[in-house]
């Protein structure tokens, strides 16, 4: 007879897993409630010494260096009609196109008519990448891989040549921590707890920057019924460094990403589940939702001539949707671009990647066990950001490039957003870098800054532009001329842009304008059926292709 503890049996013991499996990941759900040399007067005007405009928020008295101390009354959009483009004019007839309505530029005699901005940093319905200020290190030697083989525009979140980075924040790109975050009690598991040897052996890169690469995996106790295909985002850390930062630095950074991204719970955000270690607490991961039907960028990149206007508005106003919650909530992004925001298979964006996010009213996710934050009262406290790179250079607010003062980072967010709304309109980028020089990639910005200049000189500082214009004559050179068809829209969108950050358009206040309420939208959910605030419903078509029909993406 054969011994029964054999050393054959005892080998094929020790190779029995015998972790529990846990219950697959569930969502869960909530009802959603400067100066410059070449332009020293237009910074003196415009960053950092205005008072900004009121919106659910308010900055505290005491703030230091020379911030204001009171607040400007909210003087919000005027609420017009929005004039819809797709609406046949004229004898009524079907095929006839609609003309655009007039738009009254301020300065227009002043600029040459049909005048074209530089155009060197991009070339047909492609979206510019801005090279890095100073590149990082991958999580390993590497081929960087995408699955659009597209190059990536990276994120700026260490020290540049000229000494300004991201020294301050709380994500995980951040290098210090703006305050003192004492240890986070957040739950750990391991990732074997969720995926298979199998699975992590078959992983497959969808994503990769300097910080972190994210791979898709499939979870290992869901392998039939209805959730075969169920699969994940994990996003992997680069190793620590010990040159760089302490373990606990490192380790902080990584739990407060997560912390702030678990307690966001909205259909426009990105919704993360677990935090998970490998080798030995060498290695740590976020495991998230999986969206697979990619980055915006991917979308603009392949299919800009094809995407009809309407779809375009649609993901628009979604993101401004996820703005808003977000600022309500007391976080910032502070890397909106195209690259972080990803459409799921019913055609939801869906804002990702926190990793330079900042917590700026009310205590940090962290400490309130990665609760839901409350929203911030009218006279919560307000942290500004202190000066510092943050984001990708092209979809970067003028103040944070001037890097000399304190800035509100809901300002920014909001210029990002009309960044991002140009490029999926024209195709590209409206130019590399918003400091007023004349130099290569800054040249247009310096046009646009010089017309607002002679704007405000014109008009006042405050002076609320509605759809009759007048405009900034930036308004009537030949790629600008794109957004006439909407006089509201264009309003709304020198509104975001608005060099100024005091007097820049919030995103309540964006979300609440006459333009985007009228634009139709496919994902209903978290709407109010509020008769005053009721949205538009569409069924658009870009998510995964139907059976027998053809998706737009």
């Amino acid at each position: 007879m054969a011994n029964q503890n054999s050393p054959e049996d005892v080998k094929k013991a020790k190779r029995t897993s015998t972790l529990p499996t846990p219950p697959s990941p569930k969502k869960t759900k909530e009802p959603t409630s400067h100066k410059d040399s070449g332009a020293s007067g237009f910074f003196r005007r415009h960053i950092g010494h205005r008072p900004r405009r009121s919106s659910s928020v308010s900055f505290p008295a005491n703030l230091p260096n020379g911030l204001p101390s009171s607040e400007t009354p909210a003087q919000p959009i005027k609420a017009v009609d929005r004039v819809d483009s797709m609406k046949p004019q004229g004898d009524g007839k079907a095929n006839e196109p609609a003309p655009p309505p007039a738009v009254v530029v301020s300065g227009a005699d002043d600029l040459e008519d049909g005048a074209e901005l530089e155009r060197k940093e991009s070339k047909g319905s492609k979206i510019h990448f801005a090279e890095p200020s100073e590149p990082r290190s991958s999580l390993e030697p590497r081929d960087r891989q995408q699955s659009s083989g597209a190059k990536r525009r990276p994120s700026v979140f260490a020290k540049s040549a000229d000494g300004y980075g991201v020294d301050t924040g709380v994500g995980s790109k951040a290098r210090r921590l703006s305050v003192h975050i004492p240890q986070l009690q957040i739950e750990e598991s391991r990732l074997e707890t969720y995926f298979s040897l199998l699975s992590r052996m078959n992983k497959e890169l969808i994503g990769e920057g300097g910080a972190a690469a994210v791979q898709k995996m499939k979870s290992k106790n869901v392998s039939s019924g209805k959730n075969k295909d169920k699969v994940f985002a994990v996003k992997e850390f680069r190793p620590w460094e010990e040159s760089e930062e302490t373990r606990q630095e490192y380790e902080g950074k990584i739990k407060s990403e997560f912390a702030i991204a678990k307690s966001l719970s909205h259909p426009n955000i990105v919704e993360t589940y677990h935090l998970c270690y490998s080798d030995n607490h060498t290695k740590w991961h976020h495991v998230m939702e999986f969206c697979d039907q990619g980055d915006l960028n991917d979308m603009v990149r392949h299919n800009n001539a094809a995407i009809p206007l309407a779809d375009k508005n649609c993901m628009f106003k979604q993101l401004l949707r996820g703005v808003d919650y977000l600022h309500s909530r007391g976080i910032a992004h502070r890397d909106l671009k195209s690259e972080n925001l990803l459409v799921d298979k019913h055609g939801c964006l869906k804002i990702a990647d926190f990793g330079t996010s900042e917590v700026f009213s009310g205590l940090h996710p962290g400490l309130r066990n990665c609760r839901r934050p409350s929203l911030v009262a009218p006279d919560a406290v307000i942290t500004p950001c202190e000066p510092g790179l943050v984001g990708s250079k092209p979809y970067m607010a003028p103040e944070v490039l001037a890097h000399k003062y304190p800035y509100d980072p809901r300002a920014i967010d909001v210029w990002s957003c009309g960044i991002v709304y140009i490029s999926i309109i024209l195709g590209h980028t409206a130019w590399e870098e918003a400091i007023p020089d004349n130099s290569p990639g800054r040249k247009n910005y310096n046009v646009y800054a010089s017309t607002w200049d002679a704007f405000i000189a014109a008009h006042g500082a405050d002076y609320q532009l509605t759809k009759e214009g007048p405009f900034p004559k930036m308004a009537a050179t030949k790629e600008w001329r794109a957004f006439h068809a909407d006089p509201e829209m264009l309003a709304l969108l020198f509104g975001m842009l608005h060099p100024d950050p005091g007097r820049r358009t919030t995103a309540r206040e964006a979300v609440g304008s006459e333009a985007v309420r009228e634009m139709e939208c496919c994902q209903q959910e978290g709407y109010s059926d509020d008769i005053r605030t009721r949205q538009r419903k569409a069924r658009h078509n870009h998510g995964t292709p139907k059976k027998g029909k053809g998706g737009l993406f």
